[in-house]
């Protein structure tokens, strides 16, 4: 250490020296150059450049001692079910859990699970060490989710933990002949799941009830849920294809640019009719219809240019569809009002709202759904409710008759390429029979579980 302050003053002493001889352009890369060479000097003396790390190893050669912990107590787990009657509280106390630590295990549960949830038939499953004090209760809510009450030891607290087990989405495929129905075939292959959405994909064109006779033939590609090795089940059809008496009809999935998903045949024209206007509000009745009526305050005969939907003030007043909101306030007998101005020359307007919406103000564009309001029971009115209104180009129309029209699409000339390498993409999954589930398919190759 001696020789290094040693060497240190005299490198000091030579760079004042210099300092005061020579410019900056000089003296700058002789101290850098200086200072690399002290460092080299430094990683040659003895207790510098050396490093022990946390387990004591200083180099390749070293022979690593394995430790190992004494073996832990053996401990008793039980399973059992839960009977009418039974709660958490009754379930720990029985198990030898103090009042004061159920009191905080309930503490610890909300947020997280709610004790009234658990239900007679379900499992449980209980840990005790060898004195047979309790160390774990784990509530088997459904498949995937396991709530967790332990403790290390029995003087430790309890901890809770929610436990979420991940599905995986697997994408599969399966064909089949129709022998009596296409629903005892798909219950056959055990996915009956799938019917609903073959249903709305290919009722348009197809009775799935009457035009599918013996010998038809049917292709499925989908997504399924599943937990580990169990399968939970089956999701979303990415295409299908059904052949009757030598003519195939099919549905593909396809999103847009814009991401719009919706399914289409192989020639880009939309199997799905689209909802124009959807309904602004959970409504328990219609009590007054579009058209002439007697008013229920002034007795009179006039024209009710919209239909009074019964809901309880509060309820969310949605957007019937997208579009700008261009009104905003109080409208005399309308009560608070909000009017949206929609694609097509359409309008909507909701009236007699008990307030708005934050966020709901004049230009703002609105996605179909989006909350604007809630009902209420402002302006000219004997109870809550929503009077809503649709106008088409000008002229009053029947919001109910327009609740019920729908609109299909086509895929644009600029997508059409997209599109087609998709359906390509899809039909190459269709023919690949490793991805076929057990059953479907009679194929050399292994079916996918």
């Amino acid at each position: 250490m001696h020789l290094l302050n040693e060497l240190v003053r005299n490198v000091s002493a030579k760079l004042a020296h210099l300092k005061q001889n020579t410019t900056p352009a000089f003296w700058l890369p002789f101290l850098a150059g200086t200072l690399v060479i002290v460092f080299f000097v430094l990683t040659l003396l003895p207790g510098f450049g050396s490093y022990v790390d946390e387990l004591g190893v200083t180099g390749e050669s070293q022979t690593v001692q394995i430790d190992e912990t004494s073996r832990e107590p053996e401990t008793c787990v039980s399973i059992n079910t839960i009977r009418s009657g039974q709660s958490i509280y009754t379930i720990l106390q029985s198990e030898g859990v103090t009042p004061a630590e159920i009191h905080t295990i309930s503490q610890g549960l909300k947020g997280i699970f709610r004790p009234r949830s658990l239900r007679p038939g379900k499992t449980y499953e209980t840990e005790k060490d060898s004195a047979g004090r309790l160390l774990r209760f784990s509530y088997f809510q459904d498949r995937a989710t396991v709530i967790h009450v332990s403790r290390a030891a029995q003087t430790d607290p309890f901890h809770i933990e929610k436990e979420l087990k991940e599905y995986s989405t697997r994408t599969v495929a399966l064909e089949g002949v129709v022998e009596k129905s296409l629903s005892a075939s798909l219950t056959g292959l055990g996915r009956s799941g799938l019917l609903p959405g073959m249903k709305k994909l290919l009722s348009s064109r197809v009775d799935l009830r009457r035009d599918i006779p013996p010998g038809s033939t049917y292709r499925v590609l989908f997504e399924e849920k599943w937990l580990e090795d169990d399968f939970i089940s089956s999701g979303r059809i990415l295409a299908v294809e059904i052949n009757l008496k030598g003519t195939t009809y099919s549905a593909y999935s396809y999103t847009n640019n814009k991401g719009e998903n919706g399914y289409y045949d192989e020639r880009g024209h939309s199997v799905e009719r689209i909802a124009r206007f959807a309904a602004p509000c959970g409504y328990s009745r219609v009590s007054s219809r579009f058209g002439y009526r007697t008013h229920p305050i002034f007795r009179t005969r006039h024209f009710h240019g919209g239909v009074d939907l019964v809901a309880q003030t509060g309820t969310p007043v949605r957007a019937t569809a997208a579009g700008r909101v261009i009104f905003k306030g109080p409208k005399g007998g309308a009560g608070n009002m909000v009017t949206i101005a929609h694609s097509g020359g359409d309008h909507s307007q909701y009236l007699h709202l008990s307030r708005y919406a934050v966020g709901t103000r004049y230009g703002k564009r609105v996605k179909q759904g989006d909350i604007i309001g809630y009902v209420g029971s402002t302006g000219n009115s004997t109870g809550a409710h929503l009077d809503f209104r649709i106008i088409h180009r000008g002229k009053p129309i029947n919001p109910l008759t327009a609740l019920r029209s729908t609109s299909s699409r086509t895929i644009a000339k600029v997508d059409m390429m997209n599109f087609l390498a998709e359906v390509n993409m899809l039909r190459a999954k269709l023919d690949d029979r490793t991805i076929f589930i057990a059953g479907s398919a009679k194929s050399s190759g292994e079916p996918v579980m």
